[in-house]
């Protein structure tokens, strides 16, 4: 292995390259959803996002196959096992290929059952709908395919790729909003068609990379049945898993179109993008550490895997409550600013939605080290019941017509469980070299960070209030401060160090 040195340069300089990339997709995201939503208007936006849902919510799969070749390539490469990273690439691929063709032809019969039958659609938008639901199973084709490929990319580490080809990415969503302002034809098909084309230029452009750079990407028809089988065993397990979070991003989209009225599936819309746009750069985060968190247990270093894991978690939830706790207390400003009407409900769905991922830090930092060591089984099993089990008790609550607001409190409810309980069991008896005194001063430290963080915000909130621009200047500044302040309390000492070193040494240049 690396030493330590070596894997924090790279740590920093692939978080560098992934920050890059996410500030384009944050900007470009924020700004197209804008005109979108303008240019389509909510009854279509919704539309264009619920019948998309279907088939994310059907091609789960995607979700679950690409975890566990993302996790097979790093660890043959953590081993330095070519021959068996590019059997595994082959196999990887292969089977990509044949779970995509039978998804098209679920999605091709099921898929437009539902659509038809299930959801709440005007007569005489069906046929808009219906194109965008065969676009979205093509692209979705192409996307299943795509799962090898960018998770070599990973495993490699070579994070730089993202940022240049998420400028043309960036550049290509511009364009599309550009032609459907211009657009004189159906704005909905228009906006389909051509995002559709970005997707698939964009996936494209990944495959090409990785023929030139990584040997191992070359197809040829070498398919090993060993791998197939632990592939499918691995991921057979992380089908739960997948299928739960889509049913919580995709699925209750579904639910709410077929109990409420468009807006508030286009409120619900507007927060998962704005959480989403957010979370770019903790994920980019996550994915510059998790190899890192994987390579490591491949070679035996438990220790060194653990405190990564930890450590990781806190600075996780310190950058997620740095961007998400501002966000919250000025959300108001932050919707009339960005959108020319504002759905009702969108801004709590948002502020709630913030809140779940502020707490969904320790469920997904925790899921690696499963992952690292192919015990996801009985979280798999688990998960069960927080999506497919969780979807079906809202579909009650709804029919006996309960609150929309229902959807937000089971979330909190559910992530709560799992990050502070569920998952920390897990380990310790799942994983090596886990105890239960180990999570405690992660779990102390990010709730003195968070009280001390939300008690400084909101009294600066009582202040100045939230009532106009420069007001909400000011209390975005303070909750920054805050969270900034009390972070750094917290840190660790020789993180510490280092961070006074790096603030002396810009002040004197």
């Amino acid at each position: 292995m690396p030493d330590t040195a070596v894997d924090n340069k790279r740590i920093a300089k692939n978080t560098l390259f992934l920050y890059l990339r996410m500030l384009l997709i944050m900007g470009v995201t924020l700004y197209t959803s804008r005109v979108i939503l303008d240019k389509l208007g909510v009854d279509d936006y919704a539309l264009y996002n619920v019948v998309g849902g279907v088939v994310a919510m059907l091609s789960f799969i995607n979700g679950t196959l690409s975890i566990g070749t993302s996790r097979f390539l790093t660890y043959e490469l953590g081993k330095q096992n070519f021959e068996k990273l590019y059997q595994t690439f082959n196999t990887a691929f292969y089977t990509h290929l044949g779970m995509g063709l039978i998804l098209a032809l679920v999605l091709e019969t099921g898929g437009l059952w539902f659509v038809y039958n299930k959801l709440v659609i005007l007569q005489e938008r069906m046929g808009a709908a219906l194109l965008v639901f065969h676009i979205s199973i093509l692209t979705s084709i192409v996307n299943i395919t795509q799962v090898p490929y960018t998770s070599l990319i990973m495993a490699h580490e070579r994070m730089g790729v993202y940022a240049y080809i998420s400028i043309f990415e960036a550049i290509a969503k511009l364009v599309v909003v550009y032609l459907l302002s211009l657009s004189q034809y159906d704005k909905l098909i228009t906006y389909a068609v051509l995002i559709g084309l970005v997707q698939i230029i964009t996936a494209m452009a990944y495959r090409l990379y990785c023929r030139r750079h990584f040997i191992e990407s070359r197809l040829r028809f070498v398919f090993s049945k060993s791998i197939f089988r632990s592939l499918l065993g691995f991921s057979g397990w992380n089908v739960l898993a997948n299928l739960s979070e889509t049913l919580k991003l995709q699925g209750y989209l579904v639910l709410l179109n077929m109990f409420f009225q468009p807006f508030v599936v286009a409120a619900q819309t507007i927060g998962n993008q704005v959480a989403g746009a957010m979370m770019q750069f903790i994920n980019n985060f996550r994915s510059a550490i998790n190899p890192q968190i994987i390579k490591l247990y491949a070679a035996g270093e438990y220790e060194e895997s653990k405190r990564l894991t930890m450590n990781s978690t806190v600075l996780v939830f310190d950058l997620v409550l740095l961007l998400g706790l501002p966000c919250i207390f000025i959300m108001n400003t932050i919707m009339d600013i960005w959108l020319v009407k504002v759905p009702p409900y969108a801004v709590l769905f948002t502020q709630f939605i913030i809140v779940q991922r502020i707490l969904s830090t320790f469920d997904a930092a925790f899921y690696v080290p499963m992952m690292a060591a192919a015990k996801i089984k009985t979280n798999s099993i688990l998960a069960a019941f927080s999506g497919p089990g969780l979807f079906i008790v809202l579909y009650f609550i709804y029919k006996l017509g309960g609150d929309v607001m229902w959807m937000q409190y089971v979330g909190i409810i559910v992530l709560v469980l799992f990050g502070f309980f569920i998952k920390p069991y897990l380990l310790v008896h799942d994983v090596e070299g886990y105890k239960y005194a180990d999570f405690l001063p992660c779990f102390l430290t990010c709730l003195k960070v968070a009280a001390i963080s939300v008690l400084m915000t909101f009294c600066v909130y009582i202040m100045v209030g939230n009532a106009n621009i420069y007001s909400s200047v000011i209390l975005f500044v303070a909750s920054l401060l805050s969270v900034s302040i009390a972070s750094y309390m917290f840190l660790d000492k020789a993180v510490k160090e280092k961070v006074k070193m790096k603030v002396v040494k810009i002040l004197r240049r």
